[in-house]
């Protein structure tokens, strides 16, 4: 289900989403860029991590892995290009293997965090190279499964402090 807090909207080969959060620019930042935080909100909550490394430098590589309910798996990678803490994170994200090999399509992310005191909008782009490749992970979900981790990441920093 796709929380009405998580404003999504297409523009061309772009997929655009906002969220506030009720936490500081910088616990979002690190809750978005730390491994000990990702495997606690990243993922639909039928989906969640159970392996994640992080490599948080322009080239580092972020490769995890989400566990289904029936205990299938689903790989990602993302390479970041861009780090300004605890404003700016840009990277290139891919489905991939187990090994990391890449798996079509990719796209890249770039998000802003608007610092607003103890809250914190962030802003997030994503481009694909097609709108084929948009439609094909519109088609499986995506939207919806971006909802439901970012209410994981909601709840995550109402009852923690990151």
């Amino acid at each position: 289900m796709i929380n009405p807090r998580t404003v999504t909207s297409q523009d061309g080969n772009r997929l655009l989403m906002s969220r506030e959060f009720a936490a500081p620019q910088e616990t979002v930042f690190r809750a978005y860029t730390e491994r000990e935080h990702l495997m606690n909100w990243w993922g639909p909550p039928t989906w969640p991590l159970d392996y994640c490394t992080v490599d948080l430098r322009p080239g580092g590589i972020w490769h995890y892995r989400m566990r289904g309910p029936e205990g299938e798996e689903s790989w990602g990678k993302a390479i970041y290009t861009t780090i300004d803490p605890y404003s700016h994170l840009a990277y290139t994200d891919y489905f991939s293997d187990a090994d990391g090999a890449e798996v079509p399509p990719g796209m890249d992310i770039d998000i802003v965090f608007e610092d607003h005191g103890n809250r914190t909008t962030l802003r997030s782009t994503t481009t694909f190279a097609s709108l084929d490749d948009l439609q094909k992970v519109l088609d499986m979900g995506m939207i919806e499964g971006l909802s439901e981790t970012l209410d994981r990441l909601d709840e995550l920093l109402a009852r923690t402090a990151v």
